[in-house]
């Protein structure tokens, strides 16, 4: 696409082909491989540089209406191979560092201590949940990792089956690589704010810390433990 100053690369396959590629994906001393993808998505903007920013992936999961603790445990896999590939998890700057390991101290999915949070407990790709647990998240499930500059998001999308949805149902599964341009630049809705993201960002990042120390306060007084260990990585743009 010369005229737009694109290049759109992309692979669009039936879940139902026996012949479906793997992908390898590699990012600095990391190299991730996914079998049997359905769907690759890379875009290069001219008007942004010529590295690829944003890699999009759908795999192949399993049958329709598998178990729901089929798909946990497959999704759970697929975890253990992102981990082992180098990858690490990511909590957001204005999230609160609540572990897994305290999970049981979580009233609920999405919310702690009232506040909505995308780094939750329940999804610490460290701490594996029951399926109790599992089908309490709304079909909507979320892991967040963090790799030398950057940044990926596994996604899963639940639909239960009509016939047993408390058994049975069918997921997608994706994953979105970001680099760290993109992955600042997506909580910016302003186009030409967007353009000064590196200048915004220090700001932006004090103000998502203030959040966390608040939340996080909340929960030490409430006798949830915070992982003072985790350290937020570096953001090589503001070196």
């Amino acid at each position: 696409m010369s005229d737009l100053g694109l290049c759109w690369y992309k692979i669009d396959k039936s879940a139902n082909d026996k012949n479906l590629p793997d992908a390898v994906v590699k990012n600095a001393a990391s190299t991730l491989n996914l079998p049997e993808v359905t769907n690759i998505t890379i875009v290069v903007d001219e008007q942004v540089g010529s590295n690829v920013e944003n890699i999009d992936i759908t795999l192949r999961g399993l049958p329709d209406n598998s178990t729901h603790d089929q798909y946990r445990t497959f999704i759970y896999k697929l975890i253990k191979s992102i981990k082992s590939s180098g990858w690490e998890h990511y909590y957001f700057v204005e999230d609160p560092r609540i572990s897994g390991s305290q999970a049981g101290k979580i009233d609920s999915p999405q919310y702690v201590l009232g506040h909505h949070v995308s780094s939750h407990p329940w999804l610490d790709p460290d701490y594996p949940i029951d399926i109790d647990r599992w089908l309490k998240i709304s079909s909507f499930y979320n892991w967040y990792f963090y790799n030398d500059g950057a940044y990926l998001n596994l996604k899963a999308w639940r639909h239960d089956s009509k016939d047993n949805p408390t058994e049975t149902g069918t997921y997608l599964i994706t994953l979105e690589f970001q680099s760290e341009m993109e992955f600042w630049k997506s909580g910016i809705t302003n186009e030409k704010d967007r353009l000064h993201w590196k200048e915004l960002l220090p700001a932006r990042l004090n103000d998502y810390h203030e959040t966390r120390l608040t939340i996080e306060k909340k929960a030490r007084d409430a006798g949830i433990e915070i992982d003072d260990s985790y350290q937020d990585p570096p953001i090589h743009a503001l070196k």
